[in-house]
Parts: structure tokens; C-alpha cells; sequence
């Protein structure tokens, strides 16, 4: 195109190996409506973004930030990056970084540990009674051996311990995200009133489209989830209640760059540690959206919901598991959810401690945590409504639990 050039950059690492190399190997990795990745000598991978914006892409301005600017290292390395540069601005086509070698993704090892977790439940003799009154909160969370005796039992301490380390990494992630003050687009910034009553006037909103789109959708739904569907349609007054809290009173607290899209799918998982990666942003936000400093809170609440998910797919999407049995081990099933989000929880806070971007404030911190779950939680079951109808009973099942469980939750 005329006036245009494309700009293809590389660290040192990238042009020795290409000097040094006759030959390069590539495969193919993934390739989804998002973009596509292709794997180089087992050593560097691109990503060939497919959707394209003359605006600032997060995923390379983040990455870059993080290999250049701060020394957290649980993210692949930032190694070059291909840019379509134009008179009035420029296009960000790829990105090259190093090859993390994973066993799988955090999704993947988690769902196999909740898989673990239930044989054990159905092997037992005698299936203990269960204690419905959850010890702990998501901000005063136990320690793996302050759980029921019977947990300790079901419940591995490897997994308790792996979580531990996720928790860590992500307040490793934000302390990082926020610790250059002199870049204007990644220094902390305080939120105010008027910030907060913004929030609440999106929450109506989305309370009305998922609501709306719910009621659509009521009778297409199998009976299963059309009696969830019926209970989450009648807590409509009590879900805009809790989403009232945000704005009830100033919160002192610092809004960061985050990730945006935190996931369990978002972490690769070596055998020992956790590397964060795809900071892309929400896919349903537009890209200059996706770039708006936000509460660290909302990562958080999005990786619980995840743990969430893996616990209903557990049960509801296994074919293993008898019809009969998912009665018994829903029960233990939310326990496991209950401890696991706590163990997470008690290392991130440890981690970030006196951070600007966690409220100093208890109660404060309560009531982030209690309006970006219940957000998110919304905003999966209108994804899920329109994209996977099959998973629909994950985010029902999860807005039941948290609004009957709201007190208790944090």
C-alpha cells in the first residue's frame, strides 16, 4: 500500500539464532478467529494477529511493558514484533516471544485435579456428611490444614500448594503492572465517586441484558437449567441490591493496567510454576477498551469464576459420572470451590499486601470482590447464552450459589 511500511523487529536473541541457523522448523500451534500461532525450532513462537485496529494492541504494549520495563519473569519473553506503520498511525500484525515448555494450560491440570477430587468422593465406603457451613472467606481464607478433617482426606496438598503459587504469581503480575509511575499509560490512577457510580449505572445495564436474554431463552432451555434459570430470574432485586454497594460510599483505591481476560485457560502450567500469558484483553470489549486501567479486584473475581467453572464441568459435562451421584458430590464439589478460591486468594493478598490497587479497607475489598463475581458470573451466562447453550448451567449454578451465599462468600 502506497505511504506504508512494514516494520519487522527483533532482539539479539532472535537474530543469532537466525544467523546461526540454516534451517528454520516451524509448526503450526493454533489457529482461532483470534489469531494464529506458529511455533519456530521449539523456541520462539508468533502470533499473527487476525483482528486489526489502527489503535495501540495491549497484548504487545503489555508484553513489552512487563520483558522491558519490570523484572517479572513468569511471562514468555517478548522477543520481536511485526508493525504495519502508516501516515496516521500504525498497525500491530504479530508478535514474537519465546516458547514456555508446559505440560498444559491451568484449565487442563485443574480439571484433572477436580476430577481426582471426585473418584475419591464416590470411592469412599461411606460418603461422609457433609459440612455445609463453610469455614473462612475469599479474605480471611484458612490454610490447608485448618480445613474439615474430611477435606484434608479428599483435597491434595499439591493442589492446595499449586493455587498457592498461582496466587503468588498474580500479585507478582500486578505489583509489576503497577510499578512504573512515570508512564502515563501504565501509572495507577485513584478511583473516585463518580468512577464507582459509573460502575453501577453499566452493572443496571447488564442486569437488563441478561435478564432479557434469559427470559428469551427460558423455554429452548432443558429442564435442568430452566428450574436454575427460574430461581436466578427471581433474584433479580437482590443481585441489583449487591451491585447498590459499589457506589454506597468512596473506596480508596488505585485503578492498574490488568490482564482483562484472566482465566485458568490464560496460565500455561510448567510441572512446578505458572506462566501468565495472552494479554489481549476482553474479546467482548472494543481495543480501546481493553487498554482502560481497572480494579486488579476484577482479575481476581475472573480466575474464581474459572475455578467455578471447573468445578460445575466437573460434574455436569462428564460423561463418567452417573446422573445419581451428582446430587452427592455437589455438595463436596462447592466445598473444594470454596477452599481452592480461598487458598488463592489468602497467597495473593500476602503477595500484594500494602499494594494502592487492593482497598486498605476490609469491607471495601468485600465489595469488589462480591460486584465483579456477580458481574462476571452475568456476563459468562449471556456469552454462554448465545455461543454455548450446553454450559449454561455453569454461570445459573454459580449466581445461585453467591447470591444465597453472599454473607459468607468474603
Amino acid at each position: 500500500m502506497n505511504g506504508s511500511e512494514l516494520i519487522f523487529k527483533g532482539d539479539s536473541l532472535l537474530k543469532k539464532h537466525l544467523a546461526e541457523r540454516e534451517k528454520i522448523r516451524p509448526r503450526m500451534l493454533s489457529s482461532t478467529q483470534v489469531n494464529t500461532m506458529i511455533i519456530y525450532d521449539n523456541i520462539f513462537c508468533i502470533k499473527i494477529f487476525r483482528k486489526l485496529d489502527f489503535v495501540i494492541n495491549s497484548d504487545l504494549e503489555i508484553s513489552r511493558f512487563l520483558t522491558q520495563q519490570t523484572d517479572f519473569r513468569n511471562t514468555p519473553k517478548l522477543e520481536g514484533s511485526i508493525e504495519w506503520k502508516f501516515e496516521n498511525g500504525n498497525m500491530v500484525l504479530g508478535m514474537m516471544q519465546e516458547v514456555v515448555q508446559s505440560n498444559s494450560d491451568g484449565w487442563t491440570y485443574m480439571l484433572d485435579r477436580m476430577n481426582d477430587f471426585n473418584e475419591r468422593v464416590i470411592a469412599l465406603p461411606d460418603m461422609p456428611p457433609v459440612i455445609t457451613a463453610l469455614k473462612g472467606t475469599l479474605t480471611s481464607a484458612l490454610l490447608y490444614d485448618e480445613m474439615p478433617a474430611y477435606l484434608i482426606e479428599l483435597l491434595d496438598n499439591m493442589v492446595a500448594n499449586r493455587v498457592h503459587t498461582l496466587g503468588e504469581r498474580t500479585g507478582e503480575l500486578h505489583l509489576a503492572l503497577a510499578s512504573n509511575r512515570d508512564l502515563p499509560d501504565f501509572a495507577p490512577s485513584e478511583y473516585s465517586l463518580h468512577y464507582q457510580r459509573s460502575l453501577y449505572s453499566g452493572l443496571q445495564a447488564l442486569v437488563r441484558t441478561a435478564f432479557n436474554q434469559l427470559n428469551a431463552n427460558l423455554n429452548d432451555l432443558p429442564e435442568r437449567e430452566k428450574t436454575a434459570a427460574k430461581e436466578v430470574l427471581g433474584m433479580k432485586q437482590e443481585i441489583l441490591q449487591l451491585f447498590k454497594t459499589i457506589y454506597s460510599k468512596g473506596i480508596e483505591v488505585d485503578k492498574i493496567r490488568i490482564h482483562g481476560d484472566y482465566n485458568l485457560e490464560q496460565v500455561l502450567f510448567t510441572g512446578k510454576d505458572f506462566y501468565i500469558v495472552d494479554f489481549e484483553g476482553d474479546p467482548e470489549r472494543r481495543f480501546s477498551e481493553r487498554r482502560i486501567k481497572r480494579s486488579a479486584i476484577r482479575d481476581l473475581a475472573s480466575m474464581i469464576r474459572s475455578f467455578n467453572y471447573v468445578t460445575y464441568r466437573s460434574l455436569f459435562a462428564d460423561n463418567q459420572i452417573r446422573e445419581e451421584d451428582i446430587e452427592k458430590l455437589l455438595p463436596f464439589a462447592e466445598q473444594w470451590y470454596h477452599y481452592v478460591s480461598g487458598f488463592f486468594m489468602k497467597a495473593y493478598l500476602n503477595t500484594v499486601k500494602d499494594a494502592s490497587f487492593v482497598p486498605k479497607e476490609k469491607d471495601d475489598l468485600n465489595t469488589l470482590l462480591q460486584v465483579f463475581l456477580l458481574e462476571k458470573a452475568l456476563s459468562e451466562l449471556i456469552y454462554e447464552l448465545n455461543h454455548r447453550p450446553e454450559w449454561v448451567i455453569v454461570p445459573l449454578k454459580g449466581i445461585i450459589y453467591m447470591v444465597k451465599n453472599n454473607v459468607e462468600l468474603v
